[in-house]
């Protein structure tokens, strides 16, 4: 003899169960999780290059390699978002040489800061070459309005320059994020949280722009 109720409170717990697999795969078939993006970080100048520096001993290129390290720190949380750096110690590479470090890749974004004679100036600035395709506009537009909004510091626009960006294939965006030369902004780029929050800016650029291509 069995114990009916029994038997059908084990048929009805399988039914569930079946039921809530059932519908967990769904999810996943059904997701929207872009395709795998490779992003290629440059830290711009390096080495015997300085770039700008700054009021309050603000050095270019440890401050862009700084935020290249903790972007790649952010993105290790996104499977789908592998991070490349041209550099990750202070050396200085070719263009030439950051082109290779380029080939096979999805997209770049090259770190830089700004100048101005006129302290007052300050902003975020993209660059893309001159006749740049839509995409690589549309890279700069993403990213300058994650940094804006992340930032409240002013929107420069996009602008175009005869860059050795022009030589990739892929969507290519310099991005200047800050002025050295601005009492307010070089005090704030040597900050780690101001870093941090351009780092998770750029990122989260860079996971919309994965989403719109698929």
């Amino acid at each position: 003899m069995y114990n009916k109720p029994l038997v059908v409170i084990c048929q009805a717990m399988r039914a569930i169960s079946f039921g809530l697999l059932f519908i967990s795969l769904l999810g996943v078939l059904g997701s929207s999780q872009p395709e795998a993006v490779t992003v290629v970080l440059d830290a711009g100048h390096g080495g015997d290059d300085t770039g700008g520096i700054g009021l309050n001993g603000l050095v270019e290129k440890d401050t862009v390699l700084q935020i290249a390290h903790l972007i790649a720190m952010e993105a290790a949380s996104v499977p789908y978002i592998k991070i490349v750096l041209t550099r990750s110690d202070d050396r200085y590479l070719s263009p030439a040489e950051r082109l290779v470090l380029a080939q096979g890749a999805d997209l770049l974004i090259s770190l830089h800061l700004d100048f101005s004679y006129d302290p007052r100036v300050r902003g975020v600035t993209a660059f893309v070459p001159a006749r740049a395709e839509a995409s690589a506009q549309d890279l700069a537009a993403i990213l300058r309005k994650h940094l804006t909004s992340a930032t409240k510091a002013p929107d420069l626009g996009t602008r175009t320059a005869p860059l050795w960006l022009r030589r990739l294939s892929i969507p290519a965006v310099q991005l200047n994020l800050g002025f050295v030369t601005n009492p307010d902004e070089a005090r704030k780029l040597r900050q780690l949280s101001h870093q941090t929050r351009l780092a998770r800016a750029i990122l989260e650029g860079v996971q919309e722009f994965a989403m719109q291509v698929q």
